[in-house]
């Protein structure tokens, strides 16, 4: 049972098993958009219920853009990988488990924009997800399960240095969200800037 994922097949299927759930979590995202069944009277309320959207556009883009990016992160780390064990594929389990969560935080904080409680629970989220990923990285790195011709491609120092530094702004989303619900969002999409940089390096 624990050597059922050394083979090369075994790992591709479960790869393509986490692809599946990231499709479907991201369609899921999208969904929480619904059109009245009644028809506008005027182009003023269509117009006013477009801006009613916008911070549950803001959120969704950014949800949108953050699981783009663990995909990408997931694709490059599997791609590295010699082997999978148990312990590995139950730490993707665990990220899994705080990714689905995402279309609800989303759309709790789109809705609820100007409450802080909405907002620190989707940093948390965010947060939980971030270390999730990490700690499936750092295991990686620990058990020597990368094959090394690749991953010599990678620096990893300034990998884990990017990696820390969006948990320690994640971590500082929470509290700043009772400051002021707009600071978490800015966080948010100076991570996702942080994370494209080190992404564009490989």
């Amino acid at each position: 049972m624990f050597k059922q994922f050394n083979k090369e097949s075994e790992k591709l299927r479960f790869e393509t098993f986490v692809d599946a759930i990231l499709a479907i979590i991201m369609t899921i995202l999208v969904l929480e958009f619904k059109v009245p069944e009644e028809p506008f009277d005027s182009d003023s309320s269509l117009l006013d219920h477009l801006s009613h959207l916008i911070p549950s556009v803001l959120s969704y883009v950014i949800t949108f853009s953050t699981i783009v990016i663990l995909w990408l992160d997931h694709h490059n780390l599997f791609r590295m990988l010699k082997k999978a064990d148990i312990p590995l594929v139950m730490l993707n389990f665990l990220f899994i488990l705080f990714l689905s969560a995402t279309p609800f935080t989303t759309s709790l904080s789109g809705r609820n924009f100007h409450n802080p409680y909405a907002i620190a629970i989707m940093a948390a989220n965010y947060l939980l997800m971030n270390i999730s990923f990490s700690a499936i990285w750092v295991y990686v790195q620990q058990k020597k399960l990368m094959d090394e011709n690749i991953s010599a491609q990678f620096n990893n120092k300034f990998e884990n240095i990017i990696i820390l530094i969006g948990i320690l702004l994640q971590i500082a989303c929470i509290p700043l969200a009772f400051v002021n619900t707009a600071i978490p969002f800015m966080l948010f999409v100076v991570i996702l800037i942080l994370h494209l940089i080190r992404l564009l390096r490989h």
